[in-house]
Protein backbone atom coordinates (compact mmCIF):
# COMPACT_ATOMS: atom_id res chain seq x y z
CA UNK A 1 0.00 0.00 0.00
CA UNK A 2 1.31 3.45 -1.19
CA UNK A 3 2.61 5.62 2.10
CA UNK A 4 0.51 8.62 2.71
CA UNK A 5 2.81 10.65 4.91
CA UNK A 6 4.56 12.94 2.25
CA UNK A 7 0.79 13.81 1.19
CA UNK A 8 0.24 14.37 4.71
CA UNK A 9 3.11 16.19 5.48
CA UNK A 10 2.30 18.02 1.96
CA UNK A 11 -0.63 19.56 3.66
CA UNK A 12 0.63 19.78 6.70
CA UNK A 13 2.79 22.53 4.96
CA UNK A 14 0.64 24.15 3.22
CA UNK A 15 -2.17 24.05 5.73
CA UNK A 16 0.62 25.99 7.47
CA UNK A 17 1.63 28.52 4.71
CA UNK A 18 -2.26 28.86 4.41
CA UNK A 19 -2.74 30.09 7.88
CA UNK A 20 0.67 32.26 7.80
CA UNK A 21 -0.91 34.38 4.51
CA UNK A 22 -4.55 34.16 6.58
CA UNK A 23 -2.69 35.30 9.47
CA UNK A 24 -0.96 38.39 7.78
CA UNK A 25 -4.04 39.12 5.60
CA UNK A 26 -5.81 39.57 8.99
CA UNK A 27 -2.97 41.03 10.22
CA UNK A 28 -3.42 44.01 7.51
CA UNK A 29 -7.19 44.02 7.74
CA UNK A 30 -6.81 44.61 11.59
CA UNK A 31 -3.66 47.31 11.22
CA UNK A 32 -4.50 49.11 8.36
CA UNK A 33 -7.15 51.38 8.99
CA UNK A 34 -5.73 52.74 12.30
CA UNK A 35 -2.48 52.99 10.35
CA UNK A 36 -4.19 54.82 7.40
CA UNK A 37 -5.95 57.18 9.41
CA UNK A 38 -2.68 58.34 11.36
CA UNK A 39 -1.14 58.43 8.04
CA UNK A 40 -3.93 60.48 6.51
CA UNK A 41 -4.16 62.80 9.54
CA UNK A 42 -0.76 63.39 9.22
CA UNK A 43 -1.15 63.90 5.42
CA UNK A 44 -4.15 65.94 6.09
CA UNK A 45 -2.25 68.12 8.78
CA UNK A 46 0.21 69.18 6.04
CA UNK A 47 -2.42 69.70 3.11
CA UNK A 48 -4.08 72.15 5.71
CA UNK A 49 -0.46 73.64 6.22
CA UNK A 50 -0.14 74.64 2.55
CA UNK A 51 -3.89 75.27 1.60
CA UNK A 52 -3.07 77.88 4.57
CA UNK A 53 0.24 79.31 3.00
CA UNK A 54 -1.12 79.62 -0.15
CA UNK A 55 -4.74 80.92 1.07
CA UNK A 56 -3.25 83.36 3.63
CA UNK A 57 -1.94 86.34 1.59
CA UNK A 58 -5.67 86.26 -0.03
CA UNK A 59 -6.81 86.53 3.41
CA UNK A 60 -4.82 89.39 4.56
CA UNK A 61 -6.16 91.35 1.42
CA UNK A 62 -9.09 91.47 3.41
CA UNK A 63 -12.84 91.71 1.83
CA UNK A 64 -11.56 93.57 -1.61
CA UNK A 65 -9.83 89.79 -2.29
CA UNK A 66 -12.54 87.59 -1.36
CA UNK A 67 -13.65 87.05 -4.70
CA UNK A 68 -9.64 86.09 -5.44
CA UNK A 69 -9.56 83.72 -2.26
CA UNK A 70 -12.57 81.80 -3.27
CA UNK A 71 -11.33 81.24 -6.94
CA UNK A 72 -8.10 79.91 -5.23
CA UNK A 73 -9.92 77.72 -2.95
CA UNK A 74 -11.49 76.23 -6.28
CA UNK A 75 -8.51 75.44 -7.37
CA UNK A 76 -6.62 74.19 -4.78
CA UNK A 77 -9.73 71.66 -4.09
CA UNK A 78 -9.32 70.62 -7.92
CA UNK A 79 -5.41 70.11 -7.61
CA UNK A 80 -5.52 67.94 -4.44
CA UNK A 81 -8.84 66.36 -4.50
CA UNK A 82 -10.12 67.83 -0.58
CA UNK A 83 -12.70 69.78 0.21
CA UNK A 84 -11.01 73.48 1.28
CA UNK A 85 -13.09 75.15 3.29
CA UNK A 86 -11.53 79.54 4.74
CA UNK A 87 -13.95 80.20 7.85
CA UNK A 88 -13.74 83.53 9.05
CA UNK A 89 -12.94 84.39 13.14
CA UNK A 90 -16.79 84.35 13.51
CA UNK A 91 -17.68 81.32 12.05
CA UNK A 92 -18.87 82.50 8.81
CA UNK A 93 -17.61 81.20 5.05
CA UNK A 94 -15.67 82.95 3.17
CA UNK A 95 -14.39 79.99 0.81
CA UNK A 96 -15.77 76.84 -0.06
CA UNK A 97 -14.13 74.94 -2.74
CA UNK A 98 -17.16 72.59 -3.13
CA UNK A 99 -20.02 75.35 -3.24
CA UNK A 100 -20.93 78.07 -5.54
CA UNK A 101 -20.15 81.67 -4.25
CA UNK A 102 -23.83 82.68 -4.06
CA UNK A 103 -24.20 79.45 -1.61
CA UNK A 104 -22.00 81.17 0.87
CA UNK A 105 -24.11 83.15 2.40
CA UNK A 106 -26.67 80.49 3.13
CA UNK A 107 -23.94 78.06 5.31
CA UNK A 108 -24.36 78.18 8.89
CA UNK A 109 -21.91 79.62 10.78
CA UNK A 110 -18.77 76.86 11.70
CA UNK A 111 -17.36 78.33 14.65
CA UNK A 112 -19.09 75.62 16.57
CA UNK A 113 -17.29 72.36 14.57
CA UNK A 114 -15.61 70.89 16.89
CA UNK A 115 -12.12 71.16 14.56
CA UNK A 116 -12.70 74.86 14.49
CA UNK A 117 -12.95 74.80 18.27
CA UNK A 118 -9.91 72.86 18.75
CA UNK A 119 -7.78 74.41 16.31
CA UNK A 120 -9.27 77.86 18.09
CA UNK A 121 -7.19 75.95 21.26
CA UNK A 122 -4.62 74.22 19.92
CA UNK A 123 -3.77 75.69 16.27
CA UNK A 124 -4.93 72.25 14.71
CA UNK A 125 -8.23 71.05 14.90
CA UNK A 126 -9.07 66.97 13.77
CA UNK A 127 -12.45 65.78 13.68
CA UNK A 128 -14.02 62.92 12.14
CA UNK A 129 -17.80 63.05 11.39
CA UNK A 130 -20.80 62.86 9.27
CA UNK A 131 -21.43 65.51 6.87
CA UNK A 132 -24.64 66.98 6.57
CA UNK A 133 -24.17 68.90 3.78
CA UNK A 134 -22.23 65.99 1.56
CA UNK A 135 -24.30 63.12 3.60
CA UNK A 136 -20.79 60.81 4.05
CA UNK A 137 -18.51 60.67 6.69
CA UNK A 138 -15.49 63.00 6.27
CA UNK A 139 -12.17 63.88 8.11
CA UNK A 140 -11.82 67.38 8.95
CA UNK A 141 -8.24 69.18 9.46
CA UNK A 142 -8.51 72.78 10.72
CA UNK A 143 -5.50 75.31 11.02
CA UNK A 144 -5.05 78.77 12.09
CA UNK A 145 -4.43 81.38 9.74
CA UNK A 146 -3.91 84.68 11.78
CA UNK A 147 -4.21 88.22 9.96
CA UNK A 148 -4.54 92.05 11.26
CA UNK A 149 -8.15 91.64 12.31
CA UNK A 150 -8.19 88.03 13.95
CA UNK A 151 -7.48 84.57 13.51
CA UNK A 152 -9.06 82.74 10.30
CA UNK A 153 -9.14 78.98 9.87
CA UNK A 154 -8.43 77.06 6.68
CA UNK A 155 -9.84 73.63 6.82
CA UNK A 156 -9.68 70.89 4.71
CA UNK A 157 -11.50 67.49 4.33
CA UNK A 158 -11.49 64.53 2.86
CA UNK A 159 -14.23 61.63 2.14
CA UNK A 160 -13.29 58.72 4.55
CA UNK A 161 -14.88 56.49 1.73
CA UNK A 162 -11.72 56.97 -0.29
CA UNK A 163 -9.88 55.65 2.53
CA UNK A 164 -12.07 52.34 2.49
CA UNK A 165 -11.22 52.20 -0.90
CA UNK A 166 -7.80 52.39 -0.68
CA UNK A 167 -7.99 49.78 2.19
CA UNK A 168 -10.35 47.64 0.05
CA UNK A 169 -7.41 47.74 -2.36
CA UNK A 170 -4.88 46.99 -0.47
CA UNK A 171 -6.23 44.58 1.14
CA UNK A 172 -7.25 42.82 -2.90
CA UNK A 173 -3.45 43.27 -3.60
CA UNK A 174 -1.98 41.57 -0.29
CA UNK A 175 -4.95 38.93 -1.32
CA UNK A 176 -4.10 38.68 -4.85
CA UNK A 177 0.06 38.47 -3.44
CA UNK A 178 -1.27 35.45 -1.07
CA UNK A 179 -3.07 33.38 -3.64
CA UNK A 180 0.60 34.47 -5.96
CA UNK A 181 2.50 32.93 -3.21
CA UNK A 182 0.29 29.67 -2.48
CA UNK A 183 0.42 28.50 -6.18
CA UNK A 184 4.11 29.36 -6.46
CA UNK A 185 4.93 27.16 -3.07
CA UNK A 186 2.41 24.39 -3.70
CA UNK A 187 5.46 22.51 -5.93
CA UNK A 188 7.97 23.54 -3.74
CA UNK A 189 6.33 22.49 -0.47
CA UNK A 190 5.69 18.98 -2.43
CA UNK A 191 9.11 18.82 -3.34
CA UNK A 192 10.28 19.36 0.31
CA UNK A 193 7.44 16.99 1.53
CA UNK A 194 8.96 14.61 -0.59
CA UNK A 195 12.45 15.17 0.67
CA UNK A 196 11.42 15.28 3.86
CA UNK A 197 9.54 11.97 4.11
CA UNK A 198 11.88 10.12 2.17
CA UNK A 199 14.35 9.11 4.50
CA UNK A 200 11.55 8.06 7.13
CA UNK A 201 9.42 6.08 4.52
CA UNK A 202 13.14 4.32 3.52
CA UNK A 203 13.44 3.54 7.48
CA UNK A 204 9.84 2.61 7.86
CA UNK A 205 10.39 -0.05 5.11
CA UNK A 206 13.50 -1.38 6.42
CA UNK A 207 11.90 -1.72 9.84
CA UNK A 208 8.66 -3.59 8.61
CA UNK A 209 11.38 -5.93 6.45
CA UNK A 210 13.05 -6.13 9.83
CA UNK A 211 9.99 -7.08 11.12
CA UNK A 212 9.19 -9.60 8.60
CA UNK A 213 12.80 -11.30 9.02
CA UNK A 214 13.92 -9.79 6.04
CA UNK A 215 17.35 -8.23 6.67
CA UNK A 216 18.46 -7.46 3.36
CA UNK A 217 17.60 -3.89 2.93
CA UNK A 218 19.26 -0.77 4.85
CA UNK A 219 18.06 2.64 4.87
CA UNK A 220 19.60 5.71 3.98
CA UNK A 221 22.20 7.78 5.11
CA UNK A 222 21.25 11.13 4.45
CA UNK A 223 19.38 14.40 5.10
CA UNK A 224 18.92 16.03 8.27
CA UNK A 225 22.03 14.95 10.90
CA UNK A 226 19.00 13.88 13.16
CA UNK A 227 17.67 12.03 10.25
CA UNK A 228 20.71 10.87 9.36
CA UNK A 229 22.43 9.47 12.82
CA UNK A 230 18.33 7.89 13.49
CA UNK A 231 19.11 5.50 10.31
CA UNK A 232 22.11 4.63 11.09
CA UNK A 233 21.16 3.67 14.33
CA UNK A 234 18.37 1.26 12.42
CA UNK A 235 20.68 0.11 10.16
CA UNK A 236 23.01 -0.70 13.39
CA UNK A 237 20.15 -2.47 15.07
CA UNK A 238 19.29 -4.27 12.22
CA UNK A 239 22.36 -5.48 11.61
CA UNK A 240 22.43 -6.63 15.34
CA UNK A 241 19.16 -8.49 15.20
CA UNK A 242 20.06 -10.51 12.40
CA UNK A 243 22.96 -11.34 13.91
CA UNK A 244 21.00 -12.07 17.52
CA UNK A 245 18.53 -14.15 15.56
CA UNK A 246 21.25 -15.85 13.56
CA UNK A 247 22.72 -17.30 16.83
CA UNK A 248 19.29 -17.87 18.04
CA UNK A 249 18.13 -19.85 15.28
CA UNK A 250 21.23 -21.58 14.97
CA UNK A 251 20.66 -22.79 18.90
CA UNK A 252 17.17 -23.57 18.13
CA UNK A 253 18.32 -25.75 15.44
CA UNK A 254 21.21 -27.72 17.31
CA UNK A 255 18.33 -28.15 20.24
CA UNK A 256 16.36 -29.60 17.96
CA UNK A 257 18.77 -31.87 16.31
CA UNK A 258 19.81 -32.88 19.99
CA UNK A 259 16.03 -33.19 20.62
CA UNK A 260 15.27 -35.16 18.06
CA UNK A 261 18.34 -37.38 18.18
CA UNK A 262 17.47 -38.53 22.33
CA UNK A 263 16.41 -41.92 22.34
CA UNK A 264 14.61 -41.00 25.66
CA UNK A 265 11.66 -38.77 25.81
CA UNK A 266 11.92 -35.53 27.01
CA UNK A 267 8.80 -33.10 28.08
CA UNK A 268 8.84 -29.50 29.58
CA UNK A 269 6.49 -27.91 31.77
CA UNK A 270 5.62 -24.60 33.36
CA UNK A 271 5.10 -23.96 36.39
CA UNK A 272 1.36 -24.10 36.26
CA UNK A 273 2.10 -27.88 35.37
CA UNK A 274 1.35 -27.66 32.03
CA UNK A 275 2.89 -28.73 28.79
CA UNK A 276 5.35 -26.55 27.13
CA UNK A 277 7.25 -29.02 24.92
CA UNK A 278 7.43 -32.62 24.15
CA UNK A 279 10.09 -34.32 21.93
CA UNK A 280 9.10 -36.35 19.17
CA UNK A 281 10.14 -39.72 21.31
CA UNK A 282 7.57 -39.15 23.87
CA UNK A 283 4.79 -38.13 21.69
CA UNK A 284 5.09 -41.26 19.52
CA UNK A 285 5.74 -43.57 22.67
CA UNK A 286 2.53 -42.03 24.61
CA UNK A 287 0.44 -40.73 21.46
CA UNK A 288 -0.07 -37.91 22.50
CA UNK A 289 -2.99 -36.15 21.26
CA UNK A 290 -2.78 -33.45 18.41
CA UNK A 291 -3.63 -30.73 20.76
CA UNK A 292 -1.45 -31.66 23.67
CA UNK A 293 0.61 -28.15 24.16
CA UNK A 294 -1.04 -26.31 27.33
CA UNK A 295 -2.65 -29.45 28.65
CA UNK A 296 -1.73 -30.00 32.05
CA UNK A 297 0.32 -33.04 32.78
CA UNK A 298 -2.35 -35.17 34.58
CA UNK A 299 -4.71 -34.86 31.65
CA UNK A 300 -2.12 -36.44 29.49
CA UNK A 301 -0.47 -38.90 31.70
CA UNK A 302 -2.64 -41.25 33.33
CA UNK A 303 -0.44 -41.95 36.47
CA UNK A 304 -0.83 -40.57 39.74
CA UNK A 305 2.80 -41.72 41.15
CA UNK A 306 4.08 -38.69 38.22
CA UNK A 307 1.60 -36.48 38.96
CA UNK A 308 2.94 -36.44 42.95
CA UNK A 309 6.67 -36.45 41.45
CA UNK A 310 5.38 -33.22 39.08
CA UNK A 311 4.25 -31.42 42.15
CA UNK A 312 7.20 -32.39 44.02
CA UNK A 313 9.76 -31.18 41.21
CA UNK A 314 7.61 -27.86 41.08
CA UNK A 315 7.48 -27.43 44.91
CA UNK A 316 11.09 -28.29 45.44
CA UNK A 317 14.16 -27.41 44.06
CA UNK A 318 16.52 -30.05 42.81
CA UNK A 319 16.50 -33.48 40.36
CA UNK A 320 14.11 -35.95 41.21
CA UNK A 321 14.67 -39.56 40.11
CA UNK A 322 11.78 -42.35 40.31
CA UNK A 323 10.79 -45.84 38.31
CA UNK A 324 7.49 -46.16 37.30
CA UNK A 325 5.52 -48.72 35.40
CA UNK A 326 2.62 -47.32 33.20
CA UNK A 327 -0.24 -49.72 32.39
CA UNK A 328 -2.80 -49.56 28.98
CA UNK A 329 -1.56 -48.53 25.40
CA UNK A 330 1.42 -46.95 26.95
CA UNK A 331 2.56 -50.26 28.73
CA UNK A 332 6.25 -50.23 29.64
CA UNK A 333 9.10 -49.40 32.65
CA UNK A 334 10.42 -45.88 32.74
CA UNK A 335 13.32 -44.23 34.80
CA UNK A 336 12.09 -41.14 35.26
CA UNK A 337 14.48 -37.96 36.01
CA UNK A 338 12.71 -34.42 36.60
CA UNK A 339 14.50 -31.36 36.84
CA UNK A 340 13.17 -28.27 38.23
CA UNK A 341 13.93 -24.76 36.27
CA UNK A 342 13.64 -21.28 37.17
CA UNK A 343 11.28 -18.92 35.42
CA UNK A 344 11.34 -14.98 34.86
CA UNK A 345 8.25 -14.91 37.30
CA UNK A 346 9.85 -14.98 41.27
CA UNK A 347 8.92 -17.38 43.31
CA UNK A 348 7.69 -20.08 40.69
CA UNK A 349 9.60 -23.02 39.37
CA UNK A 350 9.13 -25.18 35.50
CA UNK A 351 10.12 -28.62 35.54
CA UNK A 352 12.06 -30.54 32.59
CA UNK A 353 11.27 -34.26 32.57
CA UNK A 354 13.66 -37.61 30.89
CA UNK A 355 11.75 -40.08 30.55
CA UNK A 356 14.56 -43.03 29.93
CA UNK A 357 12.63 -46.13 28.55
CA UNK A 358 14.05 -48.94 30.51
CA UNK A 359 10.90 -51.76 28.97
CA UNK A 360 13.51 -53.61 26.77
CA UNK A 361 15.74 -54.24 29.71
CA UNK A 362 13.25 -55.23 31.97
CA UNK A 363 11.73 -57.59 29.54
CA UNK A 364 15.10 -58.89 28.96
CA UNK A 365 15.79 -59.21 32.52
CA UNK A 366 12.78 -61.04 32.80
CA UNK A 367 13.35 -63.66 29.96
CA UNK A 368 17.04 -63.84 31.42
CA UNK A 369 15.69 -64.61 34.73
CA UNK A 370 12.62 -67.46 33.15
CA UNK A 371 15.89 -68.73 30.60
CA UNK A 372 17.59 -69.43 34.01
CA UNK A 373 14.75 -71.17 35.42
CA UNK A 374 13.71 -72.89 32.31
CA UNK A 375 17.20 -74.41 31.60
CA UNK A 376 17.43 -75.58 34.88
CA UNK A 377 14.43 -77.48 35.12
CA UNK A 378 15.14 -78.76 32.07
CA UNK A 379 18.21 -80.12 33.13
CA UNK A 380 17.07 -81.06 36.69
CA UNK A 381 14.65 -83.92 35.61
CA UNK A 382 17.02 -85.95 33.16
CA UNK A 383 19.90 -85.53 35.32
CA UNK A 384 17.80 -85.93 38.55
CA UNK A 385 17.03 -89.80 36.74
CA UNK A 386 20.61 -90.09 35.55
CA UNK A 387 21.68 -89.49 39.31
CA UNK A 388 18.85 -91.82 40.06
CA UNK A 389 19.79 -94.86 38.03
CA UNK A 390 22.81 -94.69 39.11
CA UNK A 391 22.08 -95.09 42.56
CA UNK A 392 20.11 -97.96 41.95
CA UNK A 393 23.00 -99.74 39.80
CA UNK A 394 25.98 -98.39 42.43
CA UNK A 395 23.64 -100.31 45.51
CA UNK A 396 24.81 -103.71 47.25
CA UNK A 397 24.22 -106.13 46.19
CA UNK A 398 23.59 -104.90 42.25
CA UNK A 399 20.27 -105.31 40.64
CA UNK A 400 19.35 -108.08 38.78
CA UNK A 401 20.94 -107.92 34.58
CA UNK A 402 17.09 -107.36 33.35
CA UNK A 403 16.43 -104.82 36.10
CA UNK A 404 19.65 -102.99 35.14
CA UNK A 405 19.09 -102.94 32.00
CA UNK A 406 16.17 -101.28 32.40
CA UNK A 407 17.92 -98.48 34.31
CA UNK A 408 20.70 -97.77 32.28
CA UNK A 409 18.22 -97.73 28.88
CA UNK A 410 16.94 -94.90 30.97
CA UNK A 411 20.20 -93.58 31.97
CA UNK A 412 20.80 -93.65 27.88
CA UNK A 413 17.37 -92.12 27.05
CA UNK A 414 17.80 -89.25 29.28
CA UNK A 415 21.49 -88.46 28.18
CA UNK A 416 20.36 -88.13 24.42
CA UNK A 417 17.64 -85.73 26.15
CA UNK A 418 20.30 -83.68 26.84
CA UNK A 419 23.05 -84.35 24.63
CA UNK A 420 19.59 -82.67 22.37
CA UNK A 421 19.09 -79.91 24.79
CA UNK A 422 22.59 -78.78 24.79
CA UNK A 423 22.95 -79.06 21.35
CA UNK A 424 19.96 -76.90 20.40
CA UNK A 425 21.02 -73.85 23.03
CA UNK A 426 24.60 -74.23 21.45
CA UNK A 427 22.70 -73.61 17.99
CA UNK A 428 20.56 -70.91 19.65
CA UNK A 429 23.09 -69.51 20.66
CA UNK A 430 24.93 -69.40 17.10
CA UNK A 431 22.13 -68.00 15.54
CA UNK A 432 21.85 -65.35 18.17
CA UNK A 433 25.79 -64.12 17.66
CA UNK A 434 25.86 -61.52 15.41
CA UNK A 435 29.34 -62.91 13.74
CA UNK A 436 27.34 -65.59 11.95
CA UNK A 437 27.40 -66.13 8.59
CA UNK A 438 25.40 -67.53 6.16
CA UNK A 439 26.54 -68.77 3.05
CA UNK A 440 23.59 -68.05 1.00
CA UNK A 441 23.14 -69.09 -2.59
CA UNK A 442 20.38 -70.53 -5.19
CA UNK A 443 18.13 -73.16 -3.87
CA UNK A 444 16.00 -75.25 -4.93
CA UNK A 445 12.67 -76.21 -2.63
CA UNK A 446 11.28 -79.44 -3.75
CA UNK A 447 14.60 -81.71 -3.93
CA UNK A 448 15.13 -80.20 -0.55
CA UNK A 449 11.73 -80.86 0.94
CA UNK A 450 11.92 -84.18 -0.47
CA UNK A 451 15.24 -85.28 1.00
CA UNK A 452 13.59 -83.65 4.82
CA UNK A 453 10.56 -86.36 3.77
CA UNK A 454 13.41 -89.03 3.15
CA UNK A 455 15.06 -88.32 6.56
CA UNK A 456 11.20 -88.31 8.56
CA UNK A 457 10.02 -91.46 6.79
CA UNK A 458 10.07 -93.73 9.72
CA UNK A 459 8.95 -90.91 11.94
CA UNK A 460 5.93 -90.99 9.81
CA UNK A 461 5.43 -94.27 9.18
CA UNK A 462 5.24 -94.95 12.90
CA UNK A 463 2.73 -92.36 13.67
CA UNK A 464 0.61 -93.54 10.27
CA UNK A 465 0.64 -89.92 9.37
CA UNK A 466 0.69 -88.56 5.26
CA UNK A 467 1.87 -85.47 4.05
CA UNK A 468 0.92 -83.58 0.96
CA UNK A 469 3.28 -81.82 -0.89
CA UNK A 470 2.04 -78.57 -3.01
CA UNK A 471 5.19 -77.15 -4.32
CA UNK A 472 4.47 -76.06 -8.20
CA UNK A 473 6.74 -76.76 -10.91
CA UNK A 474 7.31 -73.16 -11.70
CA UNK A 475 8.26 -72.54 -7.95
CA UNK A 476 11.63 -69.85 -8.73
CA UNK A 477 14.20 -70.97 -6.09
CA UNK A 478 15.03 -69.18 -2.89
CA UNK A 479 18.09 -67.33 -1.69
CA UNK A 480 19.45 -69.03 1.13
CA UNK A 481 21.65 -71.63 2.66
CA UNK A 482 20.87 -75.47 1.55
CA UNK A 483 21.63 -76.75 5.46
CA UNK A 484 19.75 -74.27 7.84
CA UNK A 485 16.55 -74.40 5.46
CA UNK A 486 16.14 -78.04 5.83
CA UNK A 487 16.43 -77.63 9.50
CA UNK A 488 13.72 -75.48 8.90
CA UNK A 489 11.73 -77.83 7.04
CA UNK A 490 12.74 -80.64 9.66
CA UNK A 491 11.87 -78.67 12.89
CA UNK A 492 8.31 -77.38 11.52
CA UNK A 493 7.70 -81.28 10.21
CA UNK A 494 8.84 -82.94 13.32
CA UNK A 495 6.85 -80.49 15.40
CA UNK A 496 3.71 -81.11 13.47
CA UNK A 497 4.51 -84.93 13.70
CA UNK A 498 4.45 -85.05 17.35
CA UNK A 499 1.47 -82.85 17.46
CA UNK A 500 -0.80 -84.59 15.21
CA UNK A 501 -2.70 -87.87 16.35
CA UNK A 502 -2.13 -91.20 14.92
CA UNK A 503 -3.50 -90.78 11.20
CA UNK A 504 -3.60 -87.33 10.73
CA UNK A 505 -2.82 -85.37 7.28
CA UNK A 506 0.26 -83.27 6.78
CA UNK A 507 0.79 -80.73 4.16
CA UNK A 508 3.88 -78.98 3.07
CA UNK A 509 2.95 -75.92 1.03
CA UNK A 510 4.78 -73.19 -0.91
CA UNK A 511 3.68 -69.97 -3.52
CA UNK A 512 5.50 -67.09 -5.11
CA UNK A 513 5.13 -63.80 -4.08
CA UNK A 514 6.40 -60.38 -5.28
CA UNK A 515 10.07 -60.56 -4.51
CA UNK A 516 9.56 -63.70 -2.33
CA UNK A 517 8.97 -67.30 -1.50
CA UNK A 518 5.81 -68.30 1.24
CA UNK A 519 5.87 -71.83 3.06
CA UNK A 520 3.81 -73.30 5.09
CA UNK A 521 4.31 -76.37 7.22
CA UNK A 522 0.16 -77.66 7.84
CA UNK A 523 -1.00 -80.23 10.60
CA UNK A 524 -3.68 -81.38 12.11
CA UNK A 525 -3.42 -81.15 15.47
CA UNK A 526 -5.40 -79.63 18.34
CA UNK A 527 -4.34 -76.56 17.59
CA UNK A 528 -3.15 -73.15 19.73
CA UNK A 529 -5.36 -70.87 21.53
CA UNK A 530 -4.84 -67.21 20.44
CA UNK A 531 -3.53 -66.26 23.89
CA UNK A 532 -0.55 -68.69 22.98
CA UNK A 533 0.20 -67.69 19.63
CA UNK A 534 2.20 -64.32 20.78
CA UNK A 535 4.40 -66.25 22.10
CA UNK A 536 4.52 -69.74 20.76
CA UNK A 537 8.45 -68.98 19.17
CA UNK A 538 9.59 -68.30 22.58
CA UNK A 539 12.65 -70.48 24.27
CA UNK A 540 11.29 -73.07 26.09
CA UNK A 541 7.53 -71.78 25.49
CA UNK A 542 4.89 -74.73 25.69
CA UNK A 543 1.27 -74.86 25.20
CA UNK A 544 1.12 -78.42 26.77
CA UNK A 545 3.77 -78.48 29.30
CA UNK A 546 3.71 -82.10 30.21
CA UNK A 547 2.10 -83.50 26.54
CA UNK A 548 6.02 -81.77 25.34
CA UNK A 549 8.08 -83.50 27.12
CA UNK A 550 6.49 -86.74 27.04
CA UNK A 551 6.90 -86.49 23.06
CA UNK A 552 10.47 -85.46 23.82
CA UNK A 553 10.88 -81.85 22.98
CA UNK A 554 13.08 -79.25 24.26
CA UNK A 555 10.93 -76.03 23.49
CA UNK A 556 13.61 -74.64 21.51
CA UNK A 557 12.91 -75.69 17.81
CA UNK A 558 10.41 -73.08 17.02
CA UNK A 559 12.90 -70.72 17.92
CA UNK A 560 15.34 -71.78 16.27
CA UNK A 561 13.08 -71.55 13.04
CA UNK A 562 11.93 -68.03 13.73
CA UNK A 563 15.93 -67.29 14.64
CA UNK A 564 16.55 -68.88 11.59
CA UNK A 565 14.21 -66.99 8.91
CA UNK A 566 14.65 -63.73 9.85
CA UNK A 567 18.60 -65.01 9.40
CA UNK A 568 17.76 -65.09 6.18
CA UNK A 569 15.65 -62.31 5.39
CA UNK A 570 12.23 -63.53 5.80
CA UNK A 571 9.24 -63.40 8.15
CA UNK A 572 7.61 -66.54 10.66
CA UNK A 573 3.93 -66.72 12.26
CA UNK A 574 1.41 -69.29 12.89
CA UNK A 575 -2.43 -69.10 12.31
CA UNK A 576 -4.23 -71.68 14.47
CA UNK A 577 -7.77 -72.91 15.31
CA UNK A 578 -8.44 -74.86 18.49
CA UNK A 579 -9.45 -78.57 17.26
CA UNK A 580 -8.66 -77.65 13.08
CA UNK A 581 -4.59 -77.37 13.27
CA UNK A 582 -2.35 -74.78 13.28
CA UNK A 583 -0.41 -73.52 10.15
CA UNK A 584 3.28 -71.96 10.36
CA UNK A 585 4.09 -69.56 7.73
CA UNK A 586 7.80 -68.39 6.72
CA UNK A 587 9.03 -66.51 3.70
CA UNK A 588 11.97 -66.63 2.29
CA UNK A 589 13.89 -64.02 -0.69
CA UNK A 590 13.59 -65.04 -4.23
CA UNK A 591 16.80 -66.61 -5.39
Amino acid sequence: MRSTLPLRWFGFLLALLLALLAAINFAIDVSLPPFLEIRLREEMRREARLAESALHPLIEGGEGRRAELRLQAHRLGATTGLRITVISPDGKVWAESERADEALTAMETHRSRPEIQTAAREEFGIAKRHSATLNAPMLYVATVSPFDKGRAFVRVAMPLDQAARFKKRVLLAVAAASATVALAAIPVLWLVARRTTRPLLEMRETAARVARGDFSLRASVCGPPELAGLAADLNHMAGELEARLGDLARERAELRAILAGMSDGLLAVDAEGRIRHANQVLRARFRFPEEFLGKKVCDVFRSEPLHEMMARTLREEGVHERELEFSGPEEGFFVITAASLRTAEPGKRGAVVVFHDVTRLKKLENLRQEFVANVSHELRTPLAVVRGNVETLLEEPPPEPSVAKKFLLGIQRNASRLEALLGDLLMLSTFESPQVRLHLERVALRPLVEAVLGEMATALRARGHTVQVDLPADLPPAYGEAARLTQVFSNLLDNAIKYSPPGGRLAIRAAARPGEIECCVEDHGPGIAPEHLPRIFERFYRVDRARSRELGGTGLGLSIVKHLVQAHGGRVWVESRIGKGSAFYFTLPVG
